[in-house]
């Protein structure tokens, strides 16, 4: 017997058999989809139109919008002040969550972290083929 694979809409709690990772209905995504084209249409019918005018002109909920803009959906268009703070530093970005520079420390900070863990897998291995427990190593280190 298969196992069904059966979720809970994150926004109205309903129980739906997910795609491909969804994490809400498609009724959800259905209501989404509708308020995206809205503030698309609204951002094409008012050129040069600030995010506070589209939130309310389009009646579209803030939270919502801010989402899309997050998401680079506004990059080439002619919507004025899309930028937002970097959740690190505050520098005003336009697309994802941090800036290049913040992202670029993130990622060089990530790989010092993996480096680390598989020296740290190295030792542990060489150890183990020894016989030697990490017990006895700290003991060996400490009487040299």
């Amino acid at each position: 017997m298969s196992k069904l694979n059966i979720k809970n809409c994150s926004r109205c709690k309903r129980i739906f058999i997910p795609v491909s990772g969804e994490k809400i209905c498609p009724d959800c995504r259905a209501a989404d989809l509708a308020l995206e084209e809205r503030v698309k249409t609204y951002v094409r019918d008012h050129p040069g139109i600030t995010i506070n005018e589209l939130i309310e002109g389009s009646g579209v909920p803030s939270k919502f919008v801010w989402r899309m803009v997050q998401q680079g959906q506004f990059e080439n268009s002619s919507l004025k002040d899309a930028q937002y703070p970097c959740n690190n530093c505050g520098k005003l970005i336009t697309r994802g969550t941090y800036c290049d520079e913040c992202t670029g420390k993130l990622k060089e900070n990530a790989q010092k972290f993996a480096a680390a863990m598989d020296s740290r897998k190295k030792r542990t291995t060489e150890q183990s083929s020894t016989g030697k427990t990490f017990s006895d190593s700290m003991y060996d280190a400490m009487n040299r």
